[in-house]
This record gives structure tokens, C-alpha cells and sequence, in this order.
């Protein structure tokens, strides 16, 4: 027989090893991830397009008045900006080809660190803590009193790398005076900017309900929000504007996914073959939905392997698919439109990234009007599959796609895709982009924790007959934007 204070002993000892063990469960992997990223090196690779500018008929209703160079399109170089999210941030910059050193740099949380790149030439950036990157098409490091710049085209990275989340630093630009960003809540939301001089502004935004700021041009800010937020700039250009390739990401995480939000617009040119266009590696059910009326555009079968073009008519979008899918907003380079043939009524251009999970099938499309680049860049030997080929990119390295269509890339790590395209016609023709944020490699899982709040399933009989009218003429749109071999 076990004597009683030796089994209580023993009993005593089993429930001591449980809760340790509990413990250990509960506190130690949020230890060692934190002493892994307090250890780790985000990579962040990039491409200054080689051909800045642009061409425009002499006359623009007239094909054969031949073609002159825009003037003020001309740029030799771009400019890079790192802004740093926590102190002590270690910053290194390197020409990528022989991963020489450029610069480096410690950098605070609002600081900034500039690196300049001419045409052609690829770089690639190193932190020690996550920091917001972007590249501009600017042409030198900026004055002290510059009073505008370019304004990128990109959604913005929250804290974390995911591009849904309550906490966002990063430089703004633009011209400093017009509606040039927007906030779209997905929980309720109060938010507060700082800016680095000290600016404050608060407001409130309701779940599925979005704010349009004015920020100053290279001017740090800090946004903070009790709620899911996503920020992305620029407003979408109406029927008269010139589009600008732009990779909208999922609220799931990454670029893969079942939902996304957007800024679209109520004014398209049904003629040019531009618009929003998702892309699958399985047949999928896609719908959309118009943010501010809740209604639903359309609904459409999208193919494995394929895609659908549409031209949503609504302020902000929300895309839904019942399977994983991209959503791309491009121009596939023709020059038709309601202008007529020239280049002021129809050009398309632009640089946008994706991010590329580890072991999925990732569809992207390359428009089939244009020259296309997509550049994948890998930060260790990454195994690639490109529509059933298989390659190896090296580390700091990259394979280059330029065949115009829908490709599905699957590889065996994370990777980034940065995407050129620019007008076929002329032949000599540039390339326009205003900016991009350059995503670093690390951070294409990230998987933000956020509830999504219900668009509403049912509506009074005027807006269900109205969405209908609505998803009638955005199928038409679709049409045009899918017709031949622009998107097969």
C-alpha cells in the first residue's frame, strides 16, 4: 500500500507537470517567435523600369501623324524610400546584380532612409525590423520644402505585412490637396493619424464604410485604428483617365484569396479594354458587390486557367469567390477607346507586385496587348512550377516571364512577383508609373485577424431591380474588356 503523503505527493506532482506543461504550451512558442523575429532579415527585391516615358500621336485622331515623346514623361532614375515602424531599424541597400553595397543606415520608427536607382537596374533591401518600402518614379532624393510627388498606386502594408490590420506607417505623396487616399473599414473603426510633425486627425469610420484623407507629400504618418482598416491610393481614374496597373490583395492575406475590397468607379470608357479582371487556377464562382449600396453587381463562372474582365459601376467594390482567386485592375494595351486611336484617349501602364505563398497554385495575368515583364524574385533556391515548366531561381535571384496571358506559378517557397507592362504600340513606346509599395518576402503569408461584417442579404424590391439593371450593364462591360484574345 502507497502511503497517503506519498500519493499525495505524487498527485501533487501530476498536477504540477500539467500546468508547467500548459505553460510551456501557452508561453513558449510566443517566445521563440518573437527571439526569431527579433533574429530575422526582411528582403525586399526590386526593378527600375528601363524605358520611363511616353509617346502620343503627333495628332490623336490621326494613326499615321506618327508619334512624339510626352513631354515631362522623361525619367533616368527612381527613387527608393524606406520608413522605418519601430526604432532601430538596420537598413541596407544593395545593387542586386553583384549585391554590392549602396548605403545603410539606422533608422527610427516615422524615419526615412533614400536610395536612388537609374533605369534597368535591380536592388534589393535588407531590415532588420519590418519597415514600409516603396519605389517612386522620382528622379533624386527630395528637397526638404518638395511640395509634390508622385503618387503610388499600391495598397499599403499594415504593421505585421498583412494589408488588412490597425496599425500602418508609411511616407505619403501626391499633391497634398486632393482625396487622393482611402480607408475602407471592415470592422468599426476609430482612427487616429499622426503625422510626424506632431498632426493629429481622428475620425470614425463604420464597418463596410470607407474615408477619403488628404495627407502631404513626403510626410511620415501613422495611422491607428481600433478596427480593421485597408489604406490604398490612388482614386481609380474615370472614363478620361489613364489606368495604371494596380494587385489588389486578399483580406484573407497575401494575393490569393476568397474577398477583396477596392476603390473602382462609377464612369468607365465602355470601349477601352481596360478594367478589373480575376484570375483562377480552379473554376470559380465569383460575385461583386458595390460597397455602397450593398448591392450585387454580378455574379460570373470564371474557368480554371483562365479569367473575367468586368467594369464594376460603383465607388468601392467588394469581390467575393467561393475558391481562391487573384484580382488584378489592368490595362491590356490596345489603343482603342472613345477618344479614338490615339494614345491620349488609351494608355496603359504600370508596375504592381504580387505575393506568392509557398506550395499553391497563384494565377496572375500579363496583359496580351502590351510588353509585358514579371520579374520573380526569390530571397533563398527556390523550385518553381510556370504553367507545368519547372525552374530553379537562386537565392537573390530571379526568373523573368514575358509571354503576355494568364500563367499559374507554384513554387516550394515564398516569392514576389513585380509586373511591367507598357502599350505595344509604337514599338519604341515607354513605360508610366507613379509608384508601388515593395513588398517584402517575408511577409507574403501573413494571415491578418480580422471579422468580416456581413454586406446584408436582402434589400427593398427598388435596389434588387436595380442591381439587376446594374449587373446588366457591367456584364456588357465585361464582354468588351474579355472580347478575342484579350484575356483567353
Amino acid at each position: 500500500m502507497v502511503p497517503r503523503t506519498s500519493a499525495k505527493i505524487s498527485s501533487f506532482v501530476v498536477i504540477f507537470s500539467i500546468l508547467f506543461s500548459i505553460f510551456l504550451s501557452a508561453f513558449i512558442p510566443n517566445i521563440v517567435s518573437r527571439a526569431h523575429a527579433q533574429g530575422a532579415t526582411y528582403e525586399y527585391y526590386g526593378y527600375v523600369p528601363a524605358k520611363i516615358w511616353q509617346c502620343n500621336l503627333t495628332d490623336g485622331n490621326d494613326v499615321n501623324s506618327g508619334w512624339k515623346l510626352q513631354p515631362g514623361t522623361t525619367a533616368s532614375a527612381a527613387l527608393v524610400v524606406i520608413v522605418g515602424i519601430v526604432n532601430n531599424t538596420q537598413v541596407k541597400v544593395y545593387y542586386l546584380e553583384n549585391m554590392s553595397l549602396v548605403s545603410e543606415a539606422t533608422i527610427g520608427s516615422m524615419e526615412r532612409h533614400y536610395a536612388v536607382f537609374r533605369n534597368g537596374t535591380f536592388f534589393k533591401v535588407e531590415t532588420s525590423e519590418l519597415a514600409n518600402v516603396m519605389m517612386l518614379n522620382y528622379g533624386s532624393i527630395p528637397n526638404s520644402n518638395a511640395t509634390s510627388g508622385p503618387l503610388p498606386v499600391t495598397f499599403y502594408q499594415a504593421t505585421d505585412g498583412a494589408y488588412v490590420g490597425k496599425e500602418f506607417v508609411f511616407m505619403g505623396s501626391g499633391l497634398g490637396y486632393n482625396l487622393d487616399y482611402l480607408i475602407i473599414a471592415l470592422e468599426n473603426a476609430e482612427v487616429t493619424v499622426t503625422r510626424d510633425d506632431g498632426d493629429i486627425q481622428e475620425f470614425p469610420i463604420a464597418a463596410n464604410a470607407w474615408e477619403e484623407p488628404i495627407w502631404q507629400p513626403f510626410r511620415i504618418y501613422k495611422v491607428v485604428s481600433t478596427g480593421n482598416i485597408m489604406i490604398q491610393s490612388p482614386r481609380l481614374p474615370d472614363a478620361w483617365g489613364e489606368v495604371r496597373t494596380l494587385s489588389v490583395p486578399s483580406v484573407e492575406g497575401g494575393f490569393l484569396g476568397r474577398t477583396f475590397y477596392s476603390w473602382a468607379q462609377t464612369s468607365w470608357d465602355p470601349i477601352e479594354n481596360y478594367g478589373f479582371r480575376v484570375s483562377a487556377a480552379q473554376d470559380a464562382q465569383v460575385t461583386v458587390w458595390n460597397l455602397e449600396t450593398k448591392q450585387q453587381i454580378l455574379s460570373a463562372t470564371v474557368e480554371a486557367g483562365s479569367g473575367f474582365g468586368f467594369k464594376p459601376q460603383a465607388p468601392v467594390i467588394v469581390v467575393q469567390s467561393d475558391l481562391p482567386v487573384t484580382l488584378e485592375y489592368i490595362h491590356n494595351g490596345s489603343l482603342e477607346s472613345l477618344d479614338g486611336p490615339g494614345m491620349y484617349g488609351a494608355y496603359g501602364s504600370g508596375v504592381a507586385y504580387i505575393g506568392v505563398r509557398s506550395d499553391e497554385d497563384t494565377p496572375f495575368y500579363l496583359p496580351v496587348d502590351s510588353y509585358v515583364e514579371a520579374y520573380i524574385f526569390a530571397s533563398e533556391d527556390t523550385n518553381i512550377t510556370v504553367d507545368g515548366n519547372d525552374w530553379t531561381i537562386g537565392a537573390d535571384s530571379y526568373y523573368l516571364i514575358t509571354q503576355p496571358g494568364t500563367h499559374v506559378l507554384r513554387a516550394n517557397r515564398k516569392l514576389v512577383i513585380e509586373i511591367l507592362n507598357w502599350p505595344f504600340e509604337p514599338e519604341f513606346q515607354g513605360l508610366q508609373f507613379e509608384g508601388v509599395q515593395v513588398p517584402s518576402v517575408q511577409t507574403v503569408d501573413v494571415v491578418p485577424n480580422v471579422t468580416l461584417v456581413p454586406l446584408g442579404e436582402s434589400f427593398p424590391m427598388m435596389y434588387v431591380v436595380l442591381g439587376v439593371a446594374a449587373a446588366a450593364v457591367s456584364v456588357i462591360a465585361a464582354s468588351l474588356f474579355m472580347k478575342g484574345r484579350s484575356i483567353k
